[in-house]
């Protein structure tokens, strides 16, 4: 069931990106531009990735995928009220150990 429930959840996130209803704080913005991404980048991410981890109780997924020149690219993000994706903050994911 909890499969089920994080499916529907990464599809709404996307629904949502794909409709221009999100948004990076500026935390955010920081560190994808230390990572050498930009919004672009983000936005693909999010629209290629799988949700790996939730914290229910705050309502944050992290969601993986890959930035527009193939690197792996991971988003902390919530659901506002107002229904839009905030995204807290972005990271190159990179393996344990780089």
């Amino acid at each position: 069931m909890l499969w089920r429930s994080t499916l529907s959840r990464i599809k709404q996130i996307q629904s949502l990106v794909r409709s221009g209803l999100y948004y990076l704080t500026e935390h955010a913005l920081d560190e994808a531009a230390a990572d050498g991404f930009d919004i672009y980048d983000v936005e693909h991410g999010i629209l290629t990735g799988k949700v790996r981890m939730t914290w229910p109780k705050e309502g944050t997924y992290e969601v993986v995928g890959k930035a527009l020149d193939g690197r792996a690219i991971g988003a902390v993000c919530r659901l506002t009220q107002s229904g839009k994706v905030r995204v807290i903050t972005v990271y190159e994911d990179k393996p344990k150990g780089e």
